[in-house]
């Protein structure tokens, strides 16, 4: 696992800005504070004025309350009025007593009598006797009743107009509920709420709040002495809401900013000052190499020891160069990815062209590459030798991996001289002159197993099929003999269409005996072909073809631009005489071998390609093409091929099919008819097709599992194995003539049932009822009428051949409008068949004048119904 690298200024600038961060919010949270303390400071002073203002309303509302009782003791002094009737004088002045500031009152007179306000029952029930006792002149005076009600009494004397004392009046005000003097404090000084507290005996006198005002949260209080003429220590509290506003925040949002501003400032100015002092000198000790000391403490160890390290690698790379060059061989140092590194003088003088190159494929010979590219993917043991004839030299070469300094792998090539072993080597094959030929001679002991093998074959098999199979060794072992000096460029897919064709005819054996995967773009290729590629292609054609396994396969594709990889199924375990036939082959030829799991044989050769002489003809796309399968094995393979061109196939099972086929107007551009056993079928339709079109040479193919003896000069035939590439050339050949139209007619008009008849008799047939534009149906007999019948209920049915009485009875039965004509006549022949005795042969002309008189019997019968 790699191990996790981390930017120390990177790390160094996070800290910093989580530093800045922090300090951004402790002022932020501090100025919050700094402002809610000055807001709250400023609200406790404005809330001790607010206390002021309420003393003085509950002040002003307790004069306005002695005042109505100076108003009632003066008109009590003054009226005149009936004794007992004294309640009735004051309420006649409802205007003072209900909108003044007593709530009820009480006279005591001075004769023992009392008379009390019946408001005064609605705020207490208990007995004033023992609630007046409490009064003090002139003074008021704060008492609670048995039942809890809390009151403010004020006790004045009532005088007679001589001044003579009379009694004394008592003045109310109840605290329980007085929303009035409840309501002029808490208007009057704008607080939410207030209380009224009686210290001297503990208890509440009066409390009461705004409405909607939720005090359960954070509040203001103001709790000071109530300064009243009331003989009693009381008092009065102020509570008023406080909650952080969002006001606060929006008065600190111009110092926060600005501190977020002067930090972010600070820490740029901080980050860059920090990569010029710190970063910058490391980055210059570490990449720049300079010959002075840098001027800080710190960064001098790291400095020398860094100078120590480069001079050492400098020493050890000026070592080794030295020793490079002293050697005789050449060195060639590259990467991973084949980029020279470093080579030596003498490899330069090998290879000039390494100056400008870059990689070693750009220099190197071309029989190389393979190796390196093994050497590249961490093959061991790598060895080539080549020959600078321009130098008069042969250099053995050698590939070693290792692991450079990106732990990525790199290849190493030491090039040791052995042009004078080499001559020493020649020169003693020259004292042993047989010695030298022992690799070209034959394996006597190969041939005698293959001999041995051919023996034991079974009976059946045609000596004509050994003659050949003995012809084809002979030739490979002719090639293998004679040296490669002619060579000729040809594409790919030629020599194996050409090869396979020769293997084929001399063994006898079918097309798809062997299946070959050969595409186009590989076969198109043109290479340069001598007689030992010739000699490894039959060979590797004559291993499959004779394969008894299930899967007989021979695959040919270029894996690179030049290199050619071959696979070939076989079952050639017990058969050495191929396999040396296989290396002497493809050793000449520069190319590698192996064994594959499945015991198949692959070989990679590197091939002369000549891309100036590739053609670039191809087929149209959406060309039509017919296939005409008949009795062809593995007929489905070639309709996959013809889609894989782009074409678009029209796929028939028979010859006959092609003829009776749906009323549509088609033009193919090439037919192609397949065949194993049945060629007359082929030759009869090729030339039913060329009296239709009167001429001989049409776009027609033919698909032969096996070689044709008689061969059509008129049609184009698929010589060898089938394969994509084959096929596609004999169908750029066949395309370039005119197409083939096959005219259909109408389905609503009468069609003609033709039943029996040889081909050669259908195929004239069907081209004169064509001429008369008449469509028709062939069937062999009339088993399957209702198939067509079914369709053509109205059809005219001409008998060709004799056909059973009970058949033609029965398809007279089932459809009733169908009519049955005979061309002659038989035994048992039925009543509804008319006869119409044609002399044999048919010639066209007895043709139309039987058509002709059928259609006008065919007319009058329908009519005369």
């Amino acid at each position: 696992m790699a191990a996790v690298t981390e930017s120390l200024q990177r790390r160094l600038q996070q800290k910093s800005l989580l530093l800045m961060g922090a300090i951004f919010l402790v002022v932020a949270l501090l100025s919050v504070f700094f402002i809610e303390t000055l807001t709250q400071a400023a609200k406790d002073k404005n809330l001790v004025l607010k206390h002021q203002v309420a003393e003085q309303a509950f002040n002003a509302y307790l004069a306005r309350a002695e005042d109505e009782m100076k108003f009632i003791g003066q008109d009590l002094s003054s009226s005149d009025y009936i004794a007992g009737r004294e309640l009735d004088l004051l309420f006649s002045h409802h205007e003072v007593l209900f909108f003044g500031g007593l709530d009820f009152f009480y006279i005591e007179w001075a004769n023992g009598n009392s008379s009390m306000d019946p408001r005064a029952r609605l705020f207490t029930k208990t007995d004033f006797k023992a609630v007046i006792g409490a009064g003090l002149l002139n003074r008021w005076a704060s008492v609670k009743t048995d039942d809890g009600a809390s009151l403010l009494m004020l006790k004045t004397k009532l005088l007679s107009a001589e001044k003579d004392s009379t009694g004394f009046l008592y003045g109310f005000i109840s605290l329980n509920d007085n929303l009035t003097l409840a309501n002029e404090l808490l208007e009057s000084a704008g607080v939410s709420a207030v209380r009224i507290y009686d210290v001297s005996h503990n208890r509440v006198l009066l409390e009461e709040r705004k409405a909607g005002v939720n005090l359960s949260n954070n509040t203001l209080r103001a709790s000071l002495p109530l300064v009243s003429p009331i003989q009693a220590n009381l008092q009065l509290d102020v509570i008023e809401a406080h909650s952080i506003s969002s006001a606060i925040f929006t008065n600190a949002l111009p110092l926060i900013l600005s501190v977020g501003v002067v930090l972010l400032v600070f820490y740029f100015l901080l980050a860059r000052q920090m990569k010029i002092l710190i970063f910058q000198p490391i980055e210059t000790v570490v990449y720049k190499h300079q010959e002075e000391l840098i001027p800080y403490i710190e960064l001098q160890p790291i400095q020398r020891q860094n100078r120590q390290l480069m001079a050492e690698i400098q020493a050890k790379n000026k070592r080794f160069l030295l020793l490079s060059d002293s050697i005789n061989s050449a060195v060639i140092f590259c990467n991973e990815v084949a980029e020279v590194e470093l080579i030596n003088s003498e490899a330069r003088h090998v290879f000039p062209d390494s100056v400008k190159a870059r990689t070693l494929f750009d220099f190197m010979p071309i029989a190389s590459h393979r190796s390196i590219q093994d050497a590249l993917k961490g093959n061991i043991g790598i060895t080539f030798d080549l020959t600078m004839n321009d130098l008069g030299r042969i250099y053995q070469w050698q590939a070693y991996t290792f692991r450079n300094e990106n732990d990525y792998r790199g290849l190493l090539l030491v090039g040791k001289n052995i042009t004078r072993e080499t001559s020493l080597t020649w020169q003693l094959e020259q004292l042993h002159p047989l010695s030298s030929l022992v690799e070209k001679k034959v394996d006597t002991d190969a041939i005698l197993n293959e001999l041995n093998y051919l023996s034991t074959l079974p009976d059946h098999i045609e000596s004509s099929h050994l003659q050949g199979w003995m012809t084809l060794l002979l030739s490979v072992l002719d090639d293998i003999s004679q040296q490669e000096t002619d060579v000729s460029y040809l594409p790919l897919g030629d020599i194996f269409r050409q090869e396979s064709d020769r293997v084929m005819a001399a063994m006898g054996m079918e097309a798809t005996r062997a299946v070959v995967d050969c595409s186009v773009e590989s076969g198109s290729k043109v290479v340069a072909i001598g007689k030992h590629f010739r000699g490894l292609v039959r060979t590797l054609l004559m291993m499959v073809m004779s394969n008894d396994m299930a899967e007989r396969r021979l695959s040919i594709r270029f894996i690179s631009d030049m290199e050619l990889e071959i696979i070939a199924m076989n079952d050639m375990a017990f058969r050495p005489l191929f396999f040396w036939m296989i290396k002497m082959l493809s050793e000449s030829l520069g190319g590698q071998k192996q064994t594959l799991q499945n015991n198949a044989l692959q070989l990679n050769l590197m091939m002369e390609v000549n891309h100036s002489a590739e053609e670039t003809l191809s087929l149209k796309p959406n060309q039509v093409i017919a296939w005409v399968a008949n009795d062809y094995p593995y007929a489905s393979n070639i309709t996959e091929a013809l889609q894989r061109f782009g074409l678009e196939v029209e796929v028939y099972a028979s010859s006959d099919s092609f003829f009776t086929q749906s009323s549509v107007l088609t033009k193919f551009d090439a037919v192609l008819i397949g065949c194993d056993k049945d060629v007359q079928s082929q030759i009869d339709m090729t030339l039913a097709l060329k009296l239709k079109h009167k001429r001989d040479h049409l776009p027609v193919i033919w698909l032969n599992s096996r070689f044709p003896l008689h061969i059509d000069d008129s049609v184009y035939t698929l010589q060898g194995c089938f394969f994509d590439y084959n096929l596609y050339q004999v169908l750029l050949k066949a395309c370039e003539e005119d197409g083939i139209s096959i005219a259909h007619y109408n389905e609503e008009e009468v069609c003609w049932v033709m039943v029996g008849g040889s081909r050669v008799t259908k195929a004239i047939w069907y081209n004169e009822l064509d001429q008369c534009t008449i469509a028709t149906q062939w069937l062999a007999d009339l088993v399957d009428y209702d198939v067509v019948l079914s369709y053509q209920p109205n059809a005219i049915i001409v008998l060709l051949e004799p056909q059973p009485s009970a058949v033609i009875l029965a398809a007279q039965a089932a459809f009733p409008n169908v009519r049955f004509y005979a061309v002659q006549k038989w035994l048992e022949m039925p009543d509804n068949v008319v006869v119409f005795d044609l002399v044999s042969p048919n010639s066209g002309e007895k043709i139309r004048f039987f058509a002709k008189d059928v259609m006008q019997h065919n007319t009058n019968s329908r009519s005369n119904e």
